[in-house]
Parts: C-alpha cells; sequence; structure tokens
C-alpha cells in the first residue's frame, strides 16, 4: 500500500515523480507515453517535480535513449527489399554509430500479409553497416529488438561481403527460402574495415539460436511463420549452424541471446567482434538510472501488458528493483494486466509494485485499443483518476 505521508504537505502535494514507461509496442513509444503522462500530471497540479527517462532495452525507441549522437537519414532496405529511409545516430568524431534493428528490418514497417520470414531479410541492415564502416565507424552498438526476420544474419553478411552457395554455385542471400540452401561459406570478399570493428549487441531476450526455446519456435509466429513450420525451419537453422561450426570449429549457437533477431545476434558472434549485452541493464547502466531514482518519490512505469514475462528482465520491473530497493513507490500502467499470472509470483516480486492500472476504460477490440488516440485518451483519463485519489488523500490528511 502506497504510504503518502512521506511525500505530501497538507493542502499541497510536495513530490517528485518519475516517468519511464516502456513502449505499448504497436502502440506508443516510450517517449510518446511519457509526453502524455507529463501533460496530465501538470494539469493536475503543476508544483509537481517530473522526470522523464525513455525506456528501450533494444526494440522500438532504442536511438531515443542516446546523447551526444546527431541523427541521420540514410537510405537502404526494408525487411522485404523495398527501398526505405532509416533513421541512426554517428558520431564521427568518436566514431561510434547506434543502429536500431527494427528502425530498418523491423516487423513495425510491414503489413501483417508483407511478414514472411521465408522472403523477409537482413540485408538492409548490412547495407548501412557497411556504409558506416567505409565512413571510419569503429564501434557500433545495436539495439536487436523487433526484427520480421529469421535468416540467422545471411542478408546483412552477404552486404558486408560474406558469400553463402547453393550446391548449384547460386547465392543466397533471402530469407529461410535461401538459408535452407547454403551448403558453402566464402568470406576471401568480406569487408576489409570489419575486423577493426567492434560491436555492442543490446538485447532484451536469452533465447538460444536453435531448439524448442530458440529463435524459430519463440518468435517465428510473431514475425508470420505458421506453427506447422516451426520444427522444419528449425532444422534448417540449426543445418546452417552446423554449416559455419564446420568452417569455423567455433559455436555460438547455444549462447544466451544468439536467437535475438531471429538469429541475427548468432551472425554478429560467430563474423565479428562482438559483445552480448543484457538490454535493461545497459539502459540503467547508460543513463545513470539507479541515482536518478535515488531522488525521487514515485516511480511510474510499465509496458504493454503486466503478466509473467515482464518479471523475465524486462525494464520495468528492473526499475522497480531498483526503487524498491531505495524505498521509493512504483506505479505500473498496462494496456492489460494478466492478474492469474501474477498471482502465481513469488511474494517477494508481488511487492515490486505498489498499485497497477490498466488504462482501458470499457470493452474495446485489440483493433480499438491499439489506437494512437483512443489509447492516449485512455492513459490521460487513467492518471487524472490516480491523482485523484492522491489529492483526495492528502485533502483528508
Amino acid at each position: 500500500m502506497l504510504e503518502y505521508k512521506k511525500v505530501y504537505i497538507k493542502g499541497q502535494i510536495k513530490m517528485k515523480v518519475m516517468i519511464a514507461m516502456n513502449e505499448f509496442k504497436g502502440c506508443l513509444t516510450s517517449k510518446e507515453l511519457s509526453l502524455v503522462i507529463e501533460k496530465t500530471i501538470k494539469n493536475a497540479n503543476k508544483k509537481i517535480d517530473i522526470v522523464k527517462e525513455v525506456v528501450a532495452d533494444g526494440g522500438d525507441g532504442f536511438l531515443d535513449i542516446f546523447e551526444n549522437f546527431d541523427k541521420k537519414t540514410f537510405t537502404t532496405v526494408n525487411a522485404i527489399g523495398e527501398k526505405t529511409e532509416v533513421k541512426y545516430l554517428v558520431n564521427h568524431d568518436t566514431k561510434e554509430a547506434v543502429i536500431e534493428v527494427a528502425e530498418i528490418i523491423g516487423i513495425r514497417n510491414l503489413s501483417k500479409e508483407e511478414c514472411n520470414p521465408y522472403k523477409t531479410t537482413t540485408y538492409g541492415l548490412g547495407i548501412l553497416i557497411n556504409t558506416l564502416l567505409y565512413e571510419g565507424i569503429k564501434t557500433f552498438t545495436i539495439g536487436l529488438g523487433g526484427s520480421a526476420t529469421n535468416d540467422c544474419g545471411i542478408g546483412m553478411l552477404a552486404a558486408l561481403g560474406i558469400k553463402f552457395y547453393d550446391e548449384n554455385n547460386n547465392l543466397c542471400v533471402r530469407g529461410i527460402s535461401e538459408l535452407k540452401n547454403i551448403v558453402k561459406i566464402d568470406d576471401t570478399m568480406v569487408s576489409k574495415y570489419l575486423k577493426y570493428a567492434k560491436f555492442n549487441l543490446i538485447c532484451d531476450v536469452e533465447n538460444p539460436l536453435y531448439g524448442k526455446n530458440g529463435a524459430t519456435y519463440i518468435f517465428g509466429g510473431q514475425k508470420g511463420l505458421d506453427k506447422k513450420d516451426f520444427s522444419i525451419v528449425d532444422d534448417y537453422v540449426k543445418n546452417f549452424s552446423e554449416i559455419v561450426y564446420d568452417k569455423y570449429k567455433k559455436d555460438f549457437s547455444i549462447i544466451k541471446g544468439s536467437g535475438a533477431a531471429g538469429g541475427l545476434a548468432y551472425a554478429f558472434l560467430n563474423f565479428t567482434n562482438s559483445k552480448m549485452f543484457k538490454g535493461s541493464e545497459y539502459m540503467i547502466s547508460y543513463l545513470d538510472i539507479e541515482n536518478k531514482i535515488k531522488d525521487i518519490d514515485i516511480l511510474i512505469t510499465g509496458e504493454g501488458c503486466l503478466d509473467k514475462q515482464s518479471f523475465m528482465g524486462k525494464a520495468p520491473i528492473e526499475l522497480a528493483k531498483i526503487a524498491k530497493k531505495n524505498n521509493k513507490k512504483v506505479i505500473f500502467l498496462a494496456g492489460s494486466i494478466e492478474d492469474d499470472e501474477l498471482e502465481q509470483l513469488s511474494e517477494n516480486n508481488k511487492k515490486l509494485i505498489d498499485a497497477s492500472f490498466t488504462i482501458q476504460r470499457g470493452v474495446i477490440s485489440i483493433r480499438e485499443a491499439l489506437d494512437k488516440k483512443i489509447a492516449t485518451k485512455n492513459i490521460e483519463k487513467t492518471i487524472e483518476q490516480i491523482f485523484c485519489i492522491l489529492e483526495l488523500f492528502n485533502s483528508e490528511m
């Protein structure tokens, strides 16, 4: 239960609030959510101090957490090979770049009909990386979440000069349909700049490349793969990893997170100088969030769905852990809340959230719930009610 006496003075709310929302996937970004919540709180009480933090652990909105970079536009191709304009960050003085995979080959950029891992490719990502290598960039930070691909990174690697052939010496570049035919790898034409670069891989998953907990079984469905094809495609992926092992005598397929972005992480780990970072930990460290939380009274965090998976390393719960460690209060906002799943949590996990609220204001369809205008209005109403309760409690103290 929230104890407001620590943060209230009779007749006037006196508190500092941090807003650190994860995206509502397919609806509102972390930054958009923070702005809506800030505006609504300020309308309720202009004297409340507010701190906003962008929450992104490798997926949509990842670029927003970085400072001291120039935002650039680049022309490449998306996951289905169509010409597209994308954003990335670069600092030529420090020779660093930040790339959000979802921005280039993300599922958010495709219609449901276009999502087909047999055809989707990481090639457009490779085009951007190759260009930046020629510009002298030495350090790449790659946010791996939100991809529409399951090609083990062969498209990206092909753009960097690594060639994959089938038994008839045809090049294999595009999706699972060509990944399955690979029998030979030729790396003699790889970009000469690649060996001087290092890649920091940021992801929020720990899935290996293949197997029942691997990239295909866990994420293939949301990328358009039919469930009946899971075992078939998983065999293709496993076979590819064996061909890679035969050539390089290295096996990154069982590394936690190697299945991220449909095996794109595996490609980086095997063919580049790469290191994996847990998304939430990287973000919290980069933004120095723990020190900022020490100076607040209430943390408002959340994501699209509050369920058991939220407690498996997702950023909002990692933020809640820091808040509770520092004796701060936590309010969690979600599009939906799975109470049956939350009941199965340990008592310690249940105590991480002081109060949780679903923003839905009635029975609506998923399509309506994901509509930006409807979601924005629902969040505004929810925040208004939360702060009405706080005002009411304060007036009776």
